[in-house]
């Protein structure tokens, strides 16, 4: 079977589709990226993804050596077929997997509660080009293995007598501002024209219906 071309694909899609999915190309990160450790709730993970892919985020790391990764469709509303998950299989330790990113050039912000020695509120955070910000699990938060390998601690400033959000919430403001921020300041990185063009391909393809039969006949196609 020969390989399909984006030009291929491109007469199967209404103009409308295309452009849309130029529009949301050239918006789209992958150098603020969000890390998910051990998250109970599915509807949570699932919020985290429709928030990042509404805020231009691609990448979103995920750990979960105690749960499964489950989602609710009725929250993400298909946000995880424009997302990138990258899920850490569970032979891998911790520790060595954010050294992995870390080699990559990110560095790992973790959120904690306010009240964490050495955290940094939002409202005074400095960006990087190139970071992860790691949100933990509804009632630990974030493991040891991770703080110990965190560049920064970040947290939110609270007036109530709850010491936390919710980790969907925590993570549509922290996001929401970060990135604003990063575009303000000019800190924000956008995808290259090889990172565009493979990610177009693969939305044509999830943009079409019955894709899977398509392809096969493309494929067989002179």
């Amino acid at each position: 079977m020969k390989k399909i071309s984006i030009q291929q694909l491109a007469p199967l899609l209404t103009s409308n589709r295309k452009k849309r999915i130029d529009k949301v190309l050239s918006n789209r990160t992958k150098g603020i990226c969000v890390l998910l450790e051990n998250i109970y709730q599915g509807h949570n993970i699932s919020a985290v993804l429709r928030t990042c892919d509404n805020l231009g985020i691609q990448n979103i790391y995920i750990i979960q050596d105690s749960n499964e990764v489950t989602l609710s469709k009725g929250i993400s509303l298909g946000s995880e077929k424009w997302v990138t998950m990258e899920i850490k299989r569970k032979n891998i330790p911790k520790k060595d997997y954010i050294k992995s990113l870390k080699n990559l050039g990110f560095k790992i912000i973790s959120t904690v509660p306010p009240s964490k020695n050495k955290s940094i509120s939002l409202e005074k955070f400095k960006i990087e080009k190139k970071m992860i910000i790691a949100f933990g699990n509804e009632e630990k938060g974030l493991s040891r293995e991770i703080l110990e390998e965190s560049d920064s601690l970040l947290s939110i400033s609270m007036d109530g007598f709850n010491e936390s959000y919710n980790i969907s919430v925590s993570c549509a403001i922290v996001m929401n501002q970060l990135i604003s921020e990063a575009k303000r300041n000019k800190k924000i990185t956008y995808l290259s024209n090889s990172e565009k063009t493979k990610l177009k391909f693969d939305w044509y393809v999830k943009s079409l219906k019955n894709s899977s039969k398509v392809i096969k006949n493309l494929g067989k196609s002179k």
